[in-house]
C-alpha cells in the first residue's frame, strides 16, 4: 500500500511536470483593452457580468473594458476573456489560454468570484492601467491547466477573513457565512424553547448544561429555525454544526436509550437527529463531531449532505505526522472508523497560541507538511482555529498563505510571503517578509512542536529567538516614519502589538541582557525605556480589535496596570537574589529550574504564566542556604489564588531551619486579596545555616500552588 501510494505520488508529479512544460510560460495578459463574454447561461453570465464591473472601475479609461453577448465580438486589438460556470466540471477550475484569448471554466459560482480576482490582479501585474491596491496578489498562474483544490472546506479563522468582503477574494470560508449554526450555536436556540424536554436527562433529572437530540421539541425547534433564517436551500447552500455541550453528559431519556445512547455515548441519538435534518433539508449540510461523548462513530452510513469534524488538539502543532507518533496512529484508526458512516470528514484544526496572540509566531512550513497528510487521509475540509476576531502580528499573511495552501497543499509558501509583503507594504515589505520567513526557517530547523498554550518562557526555550527579533523591533520603529497610507497605518498597528513581546522579554530576563532592569547589589532597579515601551503599548486603545494578548483573561489594561505597579516601588529588593533556591520535590515540567523563586521580578496577579513558579506535587518542598546572606530578618512570600485554573495557596507552610521546625502557618495567617494570600514572618536567618519551606496542600483537592518571590528582607 505504501509503494502504491508513492508510485501514484510520482506519477502526478509526472503528469504535473509534463503539463508545466506543454504549457510553457503563460501568454502575455496585456492589451489595448479587455473584452468579457460568457456562455449563455444565467451563472455564467452573472459572473461574467461580476468580472466587467470590478475590472472596469479598476481601469484608468473605462471603455477599455468591453461586455459583450451572444455573438458580438469587440475590439480585435482586445484580450477576450470568457466565463463558463458549469456544475458538470469534473476539476474545480480550468483554463485555456493563448495570446487572443482566456477561457476560464469553474465547478462553482464561489470560484468563479475567486478566479475573478485572481485574474484582475493578474491583468494589474502587466498592465498599470489597472490598479488594485486593495487585493492580494494572485496564488495562480493563469496558465492552460486544470486544477482540483485539495480541499472543498478552507477556512483560516484571523481577522483578515472575518471580513466578509475578503474572505471570497482569498478564497476562503467564513464562518459567519458559511455556516448557519456552529460551535455550540445550538444551545442558544434551546435557551429560547418554552419545554425543559429539550435538555438532557441525566439521573432522572432534566439539566441544562446537555441537550436531548431525541427531543421532538429540539427538532422542531432547529428545523423552524433553518427555514425561517435560510430557507431549504434552494438560494444558498449552508452548513449547520449540531454538536452537544463541551461535557461529558449524556441524556439517558427513554428516547435517547432507545436510539442507542449510554451514559457515556451520545453518538446514536445526535446521528439519528442529524440523519433527521439531512433528510428534510438535502440541499443544506449537517455536521456532528467526533469528541467526547460523540467520540465513537455511528453503526451505519450517514445522508450524503452529512459530515463529522475532528479535532486536531491531541496532535503534534508545527511538525510532520507520521504514523509512529501514538497521537497519529489514534488519530487515523478514529477516520477509519468514521469513514465508513461517512466520506466527508472534516478538521478542526489550530494555528495559534492562545495564551499569546502578539508574539509572532510560526505556522506555515508545519502547516504545509500536515496539510500534505491530512490530504493523504482523505479530509475534505479544514477549519484552523486561529485569533479569531483578535489581532495577531502577520495574521494577514498567515490568512493569504494558509488559505493557498488549502487550495494546493504543494504552494511555494516563500515566494507567496514576498509576493504578498511587496505588494501591501510597498517600503518595508523586505523587512517584514526576511523576519517572518526566517522565524518560519528557524522554527522548522528544530523539529519541535510547539505549545497552544504557552508564555513567554515555553517561547524561548522551542522557536522565539530574543536576539533577532529586539533587532527587527528596532528596525520597524525606524521604518515606520518613512512609510505612508494605509502601509503605515498597519505597521504602527503592528508595532504597537509587538510592544507585547517586547516586554515579555525584558520581563522574563529581569536584569539580565534585554531585560526592563539592571541590578544594583541585592535591588532590581528598572530601566527608563520601560515607559517608553509602555506608552507604545498603551496605543492599543486606537484599535478595536487589539485589546488582548491571548484567548481569555488577558486584557491589555491590565497588563499595563501590572507593569505600572512594578515600577511603582522604583526598585525591588530580595537578599535572595542570585543565591540558590532548590526544589527538594518533584518539579513540574517547564520548572525545571528555579530562578523564578529568587528572579526580583513580581508575578503579575492576571496570568500565571507571568512570574510564578508552579508545583502541583502535594508536599511542595523548598530549600536555601543562608551562608550567602549579609543581612535577613524576614520571609515574605506571595501565592496567587485562580480558582478557575485549580491555582489555590497552600494550606499550610512549616519552616523548618537546621533541622527543626521553627514556624508553621495556616491559610487563616494569609493576607487575602482578590488575586493573591501573602504570608510575612520574623526570623533572624542568619542564626541558622539551612532554611526548608514546607508547602502542604488539601489532599482531597488536585490543585496547583504558584508562588512568586520567596523574599528574603532585612
Amino acid at each position: 500500500m505504501f509503494l502504491s501510494k508513492i508510485l501514484k505520488r510520482n506519477l502526478l508529479l509526472i503528469i504535473l511536470a509534463f503539463v508545466s512544460c506543454s504549457s510553457g510560460k503563460s501568454p502575455a495578459l496585456k492589451a489595448d483593452g479587455y473584452v468579457i463574454s460568457s456562455e449563455e447561461d444565467a451563472a455564467s453570465e452573472r459572473w461574467a457580468e461580476y468580472l466587467f464591473r470590478h475590472l472596469k472601475k479598476r481601469a484608468k479609461d473605462p471603455s477599455t473594458v468591453v461586455l459583450v453577448k451572444g455573438t458580438q465580438q469587440g475590439p480585435e486589438n482586445f484580450k477576450k476573456i470568457h466565463i463558463e460556470v458549469a456544475a458538470d466540471l469534473k476539476h474545480s477550475y480550468c483554463i485555456k489560454h493563448d495570446e487572443k484569448r482566456l477561457h476560464i471554466r469553474t465547478k462553482d459560482e464561489a470560484t468563479a468570484l475567486w478566479m475573478a480576482y485572481q485574474v484582475i490582479e493578474s491583468i494589474s501585474n502587466e498592465d498599470s492601467k489597472i490598479s488594485t491596491p486593495d487585493l492580494p496578489p494572485p496564488v495562480i498562474a493563469l496558465n492552460s491547466s486544470c486544477f482540483t483544490f485539495d480541499f472543498s472546506y478552507r477556512g483560516p479563522h484571523y481577522s483578515p477573513n472575518l471580513e466578509e468582503d475578503m474572505a471570497p477574494v482569498y478564497g476562503n470560508d467564513m464562518v459567519e457565512t458559511a455556516w448557519g449554526l456552529w460551535g455550540h450555536q445550538l444551545s442558544k436556540i434551546a435557551a429560547k424553547l418554552p419545554s425543559k424536554n429539550v435538555y438532557a436527562l441525566v439521573n432522572n433529572k432534566r439539566n441544562s448544561n446537555q441537550l436531548c437530540f431525541s427531543s421532538p421539541e429540539l427538532y422542531d425547534g432547529v428545523r423552524n429555525f433553518i427555514i425561517d433564517e435560510y430557507g431549504k436551500g434552494e438560494k444558498n447552500s449552508h452548513r449547520f454544526m449540531l454538536m452537544p455541550n463541551d461535557n461529558t453528559m449524556v441524556c439517558t431519556c427513554p428516547l435517547c436509550l432507545q436510539a442507542g445512547n449510554t451514559d457515556k455515548n451520545a453518538t446514536p441519538a445526535v446521528a439519528e437527529f442529524m440523519r433527521k435534518l439531512a433528510d428534510e433539508f438535502p440541499r443544506h449540510q449537517f455536521f456532528m463531531t467526533a469528541y467526547l461523548t460523540t467520540h465513537t462513530a455511528p453503526e451505519y452510513e450517514l445522508s450524503e449532505n452529512s459530515g463529522v469534524f475532528f479535532s486536531t488538539i491531541e496532535l503534534k502543532k508545527g511538525v510532520a505526522l507520521n504514523m509512529d507518533q501514538k497521537e497519529t496512529k489514534k488519530f487515523i484508526q478514529d477516520l477509519r472508523q468514521w469513514r465508513i458512516a461517512t466520506p466527508n470528514l472534516y478538521i478542526w484544526d489550530y494555528g495559534a497560541n492562545f495564551d499569546d496572540y502578539l508574539t509572532p509566531s510560526p505556522l506555515l512550513y508545519g502547516l504545509q507538511k500536515q496539510l500534505i497528510f491530512f490530504k493523504e487521509n482523505q479530509i475534505r475540509g479544514i477549519f484552523l482555529n486561529g485569533s479569531g476576531y483578535d489581532y495577531m502580528p502577520f495574521d494577514d499573511i498567515k490568512t493569504y498563505v494558509s488559505g493557498a495552501l488549502m487550495m494546493n497543499t504543494d504552494a511555494d509558501i516563500d515566494a507567496l510571503t514576498r509576493n504578498f509583503f511587496k505588494k501591501k507594504y510597498p517600503v518595508s515589505g523586505t523587512l517584514l517578509a526576511n523576519y517572518y520567513l526566517g522565524l518560519e526557517a528557524e522554527y522548522d530547523s528544530k523539529n519541535k512542536p510547539y505549545n497552544l498554550y504557552g508564555g513567554m518562557r515555553e517561547n524561548l526555550k522551542t522557536y522565539f529567538n530574543p536576539e533577532t527579533f529586539t533587532e527587527f523591533y528596532t528596525q520597524l520603529q525606524f521604518i515606520i516614519p518613512k512609510t505612508s497610507g494605509e502601509e503605515r497605518v498597519k505597521l504602527e498597528k503592528l508595532f504597537t502589538a509587538l510592544t507585547y513581546p517586547r516586554m515579555q522579554i525584558a520581563y522574563t530576563q529581569g536584569h539580565r541582557q534585554w531585560g526592563y532592569a539592571t541590578l544594583n547589589g541585592k535591588k532590581l532597579i528598572p530601566k527608563p525605556e520601560v515607559r517608553t515601551w509602555l506608552a507604545a503599548l498603551k496605543n492599543y486603545e486606537n484599535y478595536e480589535n487589539l485589546n488582548s494578548y491571548k484567548e481569555t483573561e488577558g486584557n491589555l489594561a491590565e497588563y499595563i496596570g501590572e507593569w505600572k505597579e512594578l515600577l511603582a516601588g522604583d526598585s525591588y529588593e530580595n537578599q535572595l537574589l542570585e543565591g540558590a533556591v532548590s526544589v527538594l520535590s518533584e518539579k513540574d515540567e517547564g520548572f525545571e529550574k528555579t530562578q523564578l523563586l529568587n528572579d526580583g521580578t513580581r508575578g503579575f496577579t492576571q496570568d500565571y504564566h507571568q512570574g510564578w513558579y508552579l508545583n502541583s506535587s502535594k508536599n511542595f518542598r523548598v530549600a536555601f542556604s543562608t551562608e550567602t546572606l549579609k543581612q535577613g530578618g524576614k520571609i515574605r512570600m506571595r501565592f496567587l489564588r485562580n480558582e478557575r485554573h485549580r491555582i489555590l495557596p497552600p494550606e499550610k507552610i512549616t519552616v523548618i531551619a537546621d533541622g527543626n521546625t521553627v514556624r508553621t502557618f495556616t491559610k487563616n495567617d494569609f493576607t487575602v486579596s482578590e488575586n493573591t494570600a501573602m504570608v510575612e514572618m520574623a526570623l533572624p536567618l542568619l542564626q541558622f545555616k539551612n532554611i526548608e519551606l514546607h508547602f502542604d496542600q488539601d489532599p482531597d483537592t488536585k490543585s496547583i500552588i504558584a508562588c512568586d518571590e520567596i523574599q528574603v528582607l532585612n
